[in-house]
């Protein structure tokens, strides 16, 4: 029995410290970062999880010559304040 409150706990840790994944940022909270490619710049308001495989869906274009990179936030605020997330989308010239 302890064997195996030990490796629920351990398997919880684990999910929770990956903070880097997008399916971990959207059921537990967290924050994800996506570094678009050199040259490309975030269509803000096209970003959207699938809704039954959580993947992330956001549309990218060219960035003209002379454009300053930018860095959005996208944040998930909850009632109780328990697994709010945040994406990170930075781009590069």
């Amino acid at each position: 029995m302890k064997k195996k409150i030990v490796l629920g706990l351990a398997l919880l840790i684990g999910s929770l410290s990956i903070g880097g994944c997008q399916y971990t940022t959207k059921v537990w909270g967290g924050t994800t970062t996506v570094d678009l490619p050199a040259g490309k710049k975030l269509v803000p308001y096209t970003v959207q999880w699938e809704s039954k495989n959580s993947n992330l869906w956001y549309l990218i274009e060219d960035a003209e010559p002379d454009y300053a990179p930018k860095t959005y936030e996208f944040k998930e605020t909850s009632n109780m304040g328990m697994a709010e997330g945040k994406i990170v989308f930075v781009e590069h010239k």
